[in-house]
Formats: C-alpha cells, structure tokens, sequence
C-alpha cells in the first residue's frame, strides 16, 4: 500500500501572478495551502535586468495586490503608471483617446506597466512570511487521483498532495486540466507576436498606445525611464525571422514600420516571440478540481487584459469558497464550484469574444470595413457615456 498522502486544506498548482495570489489569499484566511510550482521565481530588485513579458495591470488588479500585501513592494521596485491610452486605425486621421481624468478628477491613471516576473515574485516575498502556505519547489505534476472528499496530486518525484479542493493555475498548457480530462476549445488568430525591450529617444511616456497597420497591430507599453516594451503581431514566419535576427535587424524594422509616436529607438536589449491563440475549456470544473486563469482561458493579448481576468478569477473563487465554508459546505461541493463557474465564464468569455471580434474587424484592409472603423472610432471618441462605461471596464474591470 502506498504511503498516505500529505494532507492540505487546498493544493494549487502554478506558483505564477494568479497561483501565487490565490495562495496568498487563501493562506491569509487561516487556509492551509500546498503551492506546487516548477521552479521558485529569482528576486527581482530595482538592478535585476528588466524582464521582457510585462502586464498592463488595472487600477482594479493592483487595490488586490495592495489587499495581499505586494503592491508597495511592487511599486519600491519600478512600476510604470499610463494616464492615457490610444487607439487608432494605421495612419488615417480618427482615433480615440482615454484619459483617466474622464473617470473624475480624483482619478490620475488608469493601470501601470509592470513586468510578470515582479509581480510574482512580490507576491512570493509575501508568501514566504506565511507558515499556512507549504511551497512544493521544484515540483511537476505527474497525475491526478480522485478522493472520497477533493482531490489528491501526484507528483514527478513520487510526494502525493491531497486537497480538500485542487486549483489548476498551471497556464494555457496546464497539465492539471489534462489530468482531469478537461477539454477545450481553441481558435488560433494564425499569428505570432514579436516582443521587443527597447531603449527610447523619449524619456517615460504617460500613454499607452495601439496602431492597428495592415501586417498586424503595433502597441507601446511603457517602462520606467528611457525603455519601452514593444507588441508586434504579424505572420509567424516574419515574426521568427525577427525575434531570431540581431537586434540591430529588428531595431531597423521597427523604426521603418511604427508610427511617429514611438518617438524612436537607440536599440533593442531582448527580443522574443510566442504564437497567439485564443483558448477556453469547455467547463472550469471536474470532481475535486477548478481551474482559474489561463489554465481555464486565455484571450488575444490586445489589451493586454489576461492577468486582469486570472486575478478576478482569484478573488471570485476566494469568495465563493470562503462563503460556503462560512455555511459548512465543503470547497469542492459542485454548488461552490458551478457558482464560480457561472460567475467568471461570463466575463472572460465576454472579454474573449470582444477581443477576437476587434482583431477580425481591424484584420480586414478592403471593401466597406475601413470606412466604418473610421466611423466607429470617432463615435467612440466623441460618445461621452458609452465611452466612460468602456473606460471605466478596462480600468475596473466593472461596467458599473
């Protein structure tokens, strides 16, 4: 008979933004969490080279990160605030412009820029100081076994784990959700995005900005000082070319392709690129197991939107468990879990379908369609309500 397994109130799986907050909650409430991670993050400080993913986290996202304690040591490091955001249609002359003082003259930013890996290891520096939360580290997981109550994980080096309720927040390839046989549904935008650190002629913007061009969108995210990080989606092939060329060959073809605003580049310090799909499973929960983040979706990255949804998946859950708990019912009751489901299937799939919806608008260059879209951005500059119920979801992550 095999050993009994090592037992815990939760276990999740993925120590990443949303794994790492949702223990951080959990274990602020007294629940005893196993955290099962592949490898533990490097600690970021203020000299540590700048990591080349980053999030445009909403005002919404960082009043949680405050909440768990690793917002001010977020913001000690380097954060980079936008006031205002842009988008317009290549070089024709309509586009429309956010500001966060269109919220209310309190309102002096609508997110900041942050890189990933700050934000989790913040999050990690917190957990470090809460003896509910176990770290599994190194560790992958090799299967899943159903239990009488919850679920238990095994796991590569033979440790089993066993929670009362198991979280996927293992990412868009989360071998958690296969284990319990999850299935999804996928659409791929047949495009490759090439992210580039680059150093500017211009010092820190307050904008962050989007140029849909005929090859793909362009957008600029700032970062502190004279950097910014830059998104270009084109076709896979030219995308592999570039992000596996010199950076002086990529430096070259964004000054030639991006538009004024840029303001130019003195060089490109990292360059990469990743394919963009759109996924969704089919349902956020099997016997003893949910999932959160993008282990349960993921959206075209154009508004950069994606941690927002996993850390509303985060809080939501949290609330749904601890209120049932409240009542004396288990975490892995079908009732907590459909409500959780019901709940964020709403929102992300709203999010997945508007974005998706934008990239096959602006995708199209002829007929009828770039006429419209011209029409559609000067409504949405000059349409006062309309446009600060958009504002205030993007910034909020709330419609009212």
């Amino acid at each position: 008979m095999s050993e009994r397994p090592e037992s815990n109130d939760l276990v999740i799986v993925g120590g990443g933004m949303v794994g790492a907050a949702l223990a951080l909650d959990f274990g602020r409430r007294g629940w005893r969490v196993g955290l099962v991670e592949e490898r533990e993050p490097a600690a970021v400080t203020a000299d540590t080279p700048y990591g080349i993913r980053v999030s445009a986290l909403n005002r919404r996202s960082e009043v949680y990160l405050d909440d768990l304690g690793a917002w001010g040591s977020i913001r000690a490091t380097r954060v980079c605030p936008y006031e205002r955001l842009a988008v317009w249609d290549d070089d024709r002359p309509a586009r429309v412009e956010f500001q966060a003082r269109e919220l209310g003259p309190e309102v002096d930013h609508l997110g900041h820029i942050v890189e990933n890996d700050l934000i989790q290891w913040a999050l990690w520096e917190q957990l470090g100081q809460l003896p509910s939360v176990t770290p599994y580290t190194p560790a992958a997981v090799a299967g899943l076994e159903p239990a009488p109550l919850g679920a238990t994980v095994r796991l590569e080096d033979g440790r089993r784990l066993h929670g009362r309720l198991v979280i996927a927040a293992d990412g868009a390839r989360s071998r958690l959700r296969q284990a319990a046989g999850i299935p999804i549904d996928v659409h791929d935008y047949r495009q490759s995005a090439v992210v580039a650190d680059v150093r500017t002629q211009l010092p820190q913007q307050s904008i962050t900005w989007q140029r849909f061009a005929d090859e793909g969108p362009q957008a600029f995210l700032p970062l502190v000082g004279q950097r910014a990080s830059l998104v270009w989606y084109m076709p896979p092939e030219r995308a592999r070319r570039l992000a596996q060329g010199s950076p002086e060959e990529l430096a070259e073809a964004v000054t030639s392709a991006f538009p004024s605003d840029l303001g130019g580049i003195d060089g490109v310090v990292q360059q990469a690129s990743f394919p963009i799909r759109a996924q969704h499973a089919r349902y956020y929960s099997a016997p003893g197991v949910v999932l959160v983040g993008d282990a349960a979706h993921t959206i075209h990255p154009l508004a950069g939107q994606g941690v927002n949804l996993g850390f509303r998946d985060a809080q939501a859950l949290v609330r749904h468990v601890t209120a049932a708990a409240e009542a004396g019912t288990a975490p892995d009751d079908p009732s907590v879990l459909s409500a959780y489901a019901r709940e964020r299937r709403r929102d992300n799939q709203l999010m997945q379908s508007a974005m998706t919806a934008i990239r096959e608008a602006f995708a199209t260059r002829c007929g009828p369609l770039p006429w419209l879209r011209q029409a559609g951005l000067w409504a949405a500059q000059n349409a006062g309500p309309a446009k600060r119920l958009a504002l205030r979801y993007a910034s909020d992550g709330a419609l009212l």
